[in-house]
């Protein structure tokens, strides 16, 4: 029969199926219910709890430290001087050689004479003769056989032959070229029979003592110099020489932003020589500061330089620091008031007020990442 076709029987088997489902999801107890129908029983929550952040930390306290800053430096005379010919001619004599010690004004070379001594001859007869010639009038004039307005043209005669004598001397002393300071002669670029002009360079005098350490220093070093503060000197053979701090520059290299130091050392021998490679340590006064490892340095929100330390409940603070020496891998630092726990692992993933799991850890084992 059409009515017995095979969809429609699953049609309808369809329809049975879904309704017994409905029918069943409606009669079935509610979730929550009580077995009797009473009132739905409230649920028990469980409470939530938020792990702590675990962190490292180490003691710091502070203690006496005495901070060295150290520059790379050369030696350099403090006075160094050239002698120069003041006048032409040549050299027919040469009093000293490279190594040869000399006093301020000695004889170091003398030129030729080149005419120099027959103009002061010259004029040392005019002013013989100019004085003649007024000590006569002068006889005539008081006696009253010569008019007196001749006196000033005498006496102004004198005096220019007087000046004239002075710069035919002057001159003549050009031709002795002597040492401007004491010290050692460091090089003689001439020689005997050489001519040579005004200017020319005869030999370089070099004063040994005190010898001069000359470096540079750092802006934020740079406040912590002061003038007479003591330095100590260390050369490549290791041998150490004692000096004083000397000159500060005012004014920072425009290329390296450094300011100039110089340091002087006794050189009583001249056994410290003119630009040697050496190491000036000038040390500071003690202060009271702690050493934390330099990872655990960290910058607040609003760029202030500090690290992170835990209270005695357990809570993450931010404490600015200033930095009074660095080292490789420790810093010592002003800032922190008596025995602090500084968090040295972890303190980039903790903020302020926030309850951490420290766990004690000995500065000496936190990791340095490689630079």
């Amino acid at each position: 029969m059409a009515f017995l076709k095979p969809s429609r029987i699953i049609a309808v088997a369809i329809v049975l199926v879904g309704a017994g489902w409905m029918l069943s999801g409606s009669l079935a107890p509610q979730a929550g219910a009580s077995p009797g129908g009473g009132p739905p029983a409230e649920t028990a929550k469980a409470p939530v709890t938020t792990p702590l952040t675990r962190v490292s930390v180490a003691l710091a306290t502070p203690e006496s430290h005495r901070r060295d800053i150290v520059l790379s430096c050369t030696t350099e005379a403090d006075r160094s001087s050239m002698a120069v010919a003041r006048g032409g001619g040549v050299i027919i004599q040469l009093n000293v050689s490279r190594g040869s010690r000399v006093n301020a004004g000695d004889i170091i070379a003398i030129l030729s004479d080149e005419g120099r001594e027959s103009m002061v001859k010259q004029a040392e007869a005019l002013l013989g003769q100019r004085t003649a010639e007024y000590e006569a009038n002068r006889k005539l004039i008081e006696r009253g056989d010569a008019p007196k307005n001749q006196l000033p043209a005498l006496e102004a005669a004198v005096a220019v032959a007087e000046a004239a004598l002075a710069a035919a001397r002057a001159e003549s002393e050009k031709s002795v070229v002597r040492a401007p300071i004491a010290g050692l002669i460091d090089s003689v670029p001439v020689q005997v029979g050489q001519a040579v002009q005004p200017g020319a360079e005869i030999a370089q005098v070099i004063a040994p003592d005190p010898m001069l350490a000359v470096g540079a220093v750092g802006e934020r070093e740079r406040g912590f110099l002061g003038i007479g503060q003591r330095a100590t000197v260390r050369f490549i053979d290791e041998k150490q020489v004692d000096g004083t701090v000397s000159f500060i520059g005012l004014s920072a290299d425009k290329a390296t932003r450094t300011y100039p130091v110089e340091a002087k050392m006794a050189n009583l021998d001249a056994a410290i020589a003119d630009g040697v490679s050496c190491e000036m340590t000038v040390s500071l006064d003690p202060v009271q500061a702690v050493s934390v490892a330099r990872s655990a340095l960290v910058f607040s929100d609003d760029g202030r330089l500090g690290v992170r330390t835990v209270d005695g409940e357990d809570t993450a603070h931010f404490v600015p620091v200033a930095i009074v020496d660095d080292g490789r891998d420790i810093v010592w630092v002003t800032g922190l008031d008596g025995a602090t726990k500084v968090i040295v692992v972890g303190q980039d993933f903790v903020k302020d007020g926030d309850r951490v799991d420290a766990v004690p850890i000995d500065v000496a084992e936190v990791e340095v990442p490689p630079a």
